[in-house]
């Protein structure tokens, strides 16, 4: 029972039958690659994925003070403007704030390292907690057709496209991690799951001591020697990553400032997180979940705490922590860092000091001034403008936030964005590149780098730019939450001046994105029809 708990615990093996086709084919022993040499993963960056589950209220994290609709629609469970902490120019739920070091999350959004992005969301929302969770996890959006069935996740396949011969081969560090039970959907693909599950690593090494079986690999064609070959390899693959993280673990540990963090589940995991880093695990991505965000009832007490609050306390304290941590054991500048929920709360209260599931959301992004745009972005709720059931309309969609992810942390290219996601979607620009090129591909026209005439236009236009050097180049045009429209070239050109006529049967304000060997260029226009 002890080795089928530990391998039911490992992402390498966890739903066997994932991978058993691609092992059982095999006759050789896995092969150990240095992560440094994963296609597109020769970074260090790292990711960590913090889920609300529940439907987080964004209306109540982010408080529209300003907006006299809101306590209209809110008369019970509105957070007060004097009792909301102004930062800047926004008010934040004063759980972000109070009881915590260096006042949490108001002097990481005072200091640049916090993005606030306002109005996540997805087309036709689904109101189920597990099917849009899945939405989330997946990166699919099946539209409310529920015979389409989400088996695996947008990291999952990114990770699986990256690295062709898994499980056959194997990183020498997990890519992603999860402080869960269970390995989430977001880290599933059709070659197995990309990356291990454990919530204490002293537990996951004991599980795998001794875990490899003495005889070696079997040479026949028999299904009893295929079978024991896939035992073998699942077994062997255990063992070794519950070394890895053994001795990450206890060479970072004592060099992390463990008093920085507090008691509570989501700190402690942060702690984790810390120790491995700072112990020298390469891995890319870190996923944790925080539940009881489906506030129904009683989310305000009388004094404005409550449920809410001391979830969004706990958020806070975890992230802040973590961060300062960082920045005093030195990888501040590796994290990225993001929420996730699976929707937000409906407008109106309910009339039980608490409100009902709802649509777009906010979602917090965090990690170095340096590499990140911190500050409010998109547009603040229009309240006076709500959809047929009452719920905040999305501004963006969420898989605008993962492209950039994908694009700015771990190097994916336009194709790589089509082939986990089925169609293209364009970055905010909230993240810079780490390791970015000083090298220009477009000479300035005007100072502006590519050019849109007529602005405005009828829906006939061109698209002007001068290339200094050759290369791949794409040029699309994205709708405002995101999503492509057009694809106008996606070739090789030479060096030169282009003009290319093109025509887009819509109102409104687009985006034009000229990309040259991975390097973006974007300009706004509109039309009027």
């Amino acid at each position: 029972m002890k080795r089928r708990k530990f391998i039911s615990m490992t992402a390498a093996s966890t739903t066997a039958m994932l991978l058993a086709p691609a092992i059982l084919k095999s006759k050789k022993d896995f092969a150990i690659i240095p992560n440094e040499q994963i296609q597109s993963l020769d970074s260090d960056n790292i990711v960590i994925i913090i889920e609300l589950f529940g439907g987080n209220d964004g209306l109540n994290t982010i408080i529209p003070a300003e907006d006299d609709t809101y306590y209209k629609i809110r008369p019970s469970i509105g957070i007060p403007k004097n009792v909301a902490v102004k930062v800047n120019d926004i008010y934040m739920n004063p759980a972000l704030v109070q009881n915590m070091q260096n006042t949490g999350m108001q002097r990481m959004f005072e200091d640049g390292r916090l993005a606030i992005v306002e109005g996540i969301g997805y087309d036709l929302p689904t109101l189920s907690h597990f099917r849009s969770e899945d939405i989330w996890l997946s990166g699919i959006n099946p539209k409310n057709n529920n015979n389409i069935k989400l088996l695996d996740g947008w990291l999952g396949r990114y990770f699986a496209l990256k690295f062709p011969n898994f499980p056959v081969e194997i990183p020498a560090h997990p890519l992603s991690i999860s402080l869960e039970n269970s390995i989430p959907l977001m880290a599933k693909s059709d070659k197995g799951h990309m990356g291990i599950a454990l919530t204490d690593p002293d537990a996951f090494y004991k599980l795998g001591v001794a875990l490899t079986p003495v005889d070696p690999l079997m040479t026949g064609s028999e299904y009893s020697d295929k079978e024991f070959n896939f035992i073998y390899t699942i077994a062997k693959q255990s063992e070794y990553y519950s070394n890895v993280v053994k001795t990450a673990y206890d060479t970072g540990k004592s060099k992390i400032n463990a008093n920085k963090y507090s008691s509570g589940t989501l700190s402690q995991k942060m702690k984790l997180i810390s120790s491995l880093i700072a112990g020298g695990l390469k891995t890319n991505v870190y996923y944790m979940k925080i539940s009881n965000f489906d506030t129904h009832a009683q989310q305000v007490d009388a004094s404005f705490g409550g449920g809410h609050y001391s979830l969004l306390n706990q958020v806070a304290k975890a992230i802040s922590e973590f961060m300062d941590d960082a920045a005093l054991t030195g990888f501040a500048d590796r994290i990225t860092g993001m929420t996730t929920s699976e929707f937000g709360r409906r407008a109106y209260e309910n009339g039980s000091r608490g409100c009902d599931h709802g649509a777009a959301s906010m979602q917090f992004i965090w990690g170095s001034d340096k590499y990140l745009n911190g500050g409010y972005w998109n547009n603040r709720p229009k309240l006076t403008d709500l959809d047929v059931n009452g719920n905040v309309k999305y501004q963006t969609d969420f898989r605008v936030i993962y492209t950039e992810i994908l694009e700015k942390r771990f190097g994916a290219n336009n194709s790589d964005i089509s082939s986990v996601f089925g169609e293209s979607f364009l970055p905010l620009n909230i993240l810079s590149d780490r390791a970015s090129s000083a090298e220009d591909y477009i000479k300035p026209n005007f100072n502006k780098s590519i050019l849109i005439n007529p602005n405005p236009s009828s829906g006939n236009q061109t698209v002007s730019f001068e290339l200094f050097k050759a290369g791949v180049v794409n040029i699309s045009i994205y709708n405002p939450e995101g999503r492509q429209e057009l694809i106008l070239q996606n070739n090789y050109l030479n060096e030169g001046f282009y003009q290319i006529p093109f025509t887009l049967n819509k109102s409104g304000t687009f985006i034009c994105s000229v990309t040259v060997n991975n390097k973006r260029y974007n300009t706004k226009f509109v039309v009027l029809k």
